[in-house]
């Protein structure tokens, strides 16, 4: 929140005192709208340290001791730093001489920034929780679905959005996992707050956020560590979180935010075999005859009313209005498919077809890779005939060669470099065919392995 005009007139203050003392200015350090808190995250500060062991000046100009830094520990260990390197820090409306009565002064100053840093902080949290009391929106961006009424800076329903929160518990209570979600809300073209695609933290933190059940919750993460840095995880002290019943308009019922809470807990604590991925070898392959949308995979987990069941179903199911297609097992209609594939893939008569086709495909990929071959060895022989010229007039030289042999060096580089690509070229050319008699052999492996594994009928 920091003006550009409040640093533009320190800077012209330090310029001042500056051509008064007969100080040239070498560079200007500015950390523009950044806390003085920490130093951890102030670039330009941390820049003029680096720069202090360099010996390209001997004097840090500051207008006040708190644009230094705000923190005491951080004021004496950089002042320190900045003496070691031989520079001088002053600042010109505070005296900070190296007398003992300057250095008290340096420690009384010190710390009242702190204080004031840290009296400030306080207050400001103050007024943070207040507001959030009163059902305020506290600071940064509201969550997806609301935006902030400018005068009452209470939350109010985005219509848009708002439909794509209450699509995503509603998927969610419906068994969906996260990626079919976040394909469902991509086809919408529904998108997050900051306007980008989804990921599965974004839904999972809709999914956990109170608000869109009607509770003004705040305080729920934790609060910044010493460095100012957020953790982003829960904050355990209950104490410190602000829960009020009916100050935000909600967009899902209470009944269904707790019954989502309860999923997400079991879910996250199934076994790990429940817990896998699943592959779904025919999702987004399939077309529904019903309203011509893509199939997708789908796993109900397993509960103590019924067995896991995983199955492949029309995207439009959880959508209003509703498709009609069935839902298919997944064992069912993978079996059905692998099985029509491999009447026609593994056909003993298919063979010499595919043998022939394979061979083209290798003929003019090797084809390819001996053109660029041809052409690598061209810019070795090349780069090899300018070392041989330059090592001659290096021979035959009697003045100062090291630019020369320098560009030598260039050169040899350049040829390893070309020589491995070569290297690569040749290797990729290298591709074993194989027969009829041998790719039959194969797909007769993968064929019965796969009865093995019963995904043919």
């Amino acid at each position: 929140m920091q003006r550009e005009k409040s640093i533009d007139a320190r800077v012209r203050a330090c310029k001042f005192y500056a051509k008064n003392q007969g100080i040239e200015i070498i560079n200007i350090y500015a950390d523009k709208a950044k806390t003085g808190t920490t130093v951890k995250r102030r670039t330009e500060f941390l820049q003029m340290i680096e720069d202090s062991k360099k010996g390209n000046f001997n004097v840090v100009l500051v207008h006040v001791l708190n644009r230094f830094a705000r923190d005491g520990f951080d004021t004496l260990k950089y002042k320190q730093e900045l003496e070691r390197n031989g520079v001088t820090l002053i600042s010109i409306t505070e005296k900070l001489d190296n007398t003992p009565e300057g250095r008290l002064m340096l420690m009384v100053i010190a710390g009242m920034n702190e204080f004031y840093s840290a009296n400030l902080k306080t207050e400001v949290m103050k007024g943070l929780k207040e507001n959030a009391y009163n059902g305020k929106h506290t600071r940064g961006k509201p969550p997806l679905g609301y935006d902030v009424d400018k005068e009452t800076k209470m939350l109010v329903i985005n219509p848009f959005e708002s439909e794509a929160v209450k699509l995503i518990f509603s998927m969610y209570l419906d068994g969906m996992t996260y990626g079919q979600i976040i394909m469902v809300l991509n086809e919408r073209g529904f998108t997050t707050k900051v306007g980008q695609q989804f990921g599965n933290n974004s839904i999972n933190s809709i999914l956990k956020n109170p608000k869109y059940a009607g509770t003004f919750a705040y305080g729920r993460a934790k609060p910044k560590d010493m460095d100012g840095k957020r953790s982003g995880f829960k904050n355990d002290n209950a104490e410190d979180i602000i829960k009020i019943e009916g100050l935000v308009p909600s967009l899902v019922s209470k009944e269904d935010f707790d019954r989502v809470q309860e999923c997400m807990k079991i879910r996250k604590h199934k076994a790990a075999k429940h817990r896998a991925k699943r592959t779904y070898l025919l999702s987004g392959k399939i077309y529904c005859g019903e309203c011509g949308s893509v199939y997708v995979g789908n796993c109900r987990p397993e509960r103590s009313d019924h067995p896991e069941y995983l199955s492949y179903r029309c995207n439009n199911k959880t959508k209003r209005p509703r498709c009609k297609g069935w839902e298919i097992r997944l064992e069912t209609l993978e079996s059905m498919v692998l099985t029509e594939l491999s009447n026609i893939v593994f056909n003993d008569e298919l063979i010499p077809k595919l043998a022939d086709g394979y061979h083209r495909y290798l003929m003019e990929q090797n084809n390819d890779g001996m053109i660029t071959q041809q052409s690598i060895k061209a810019q070795i022989n090349k780069v090899q005939k300018d070392i041989d010229k330059l090592v001659s007039a290096i021979l035959n030289t009697s003045s100062d060669s090291n630019s020369l042999v320098k560009k030598v060096n260039e050169l040899d580089n350049q040829k390893r470099e070309l020589t491995e690509q070569l290297y690569k070229k040749e290797a990729n050319c290298k591709i074993k065919t194989l027969t009829e008699e041998e790719l039959l052999h194969s797909f007769t492996q993968a064929r019965e392995m796969l009865k093995q594994e019963n995904y043919l009928q």
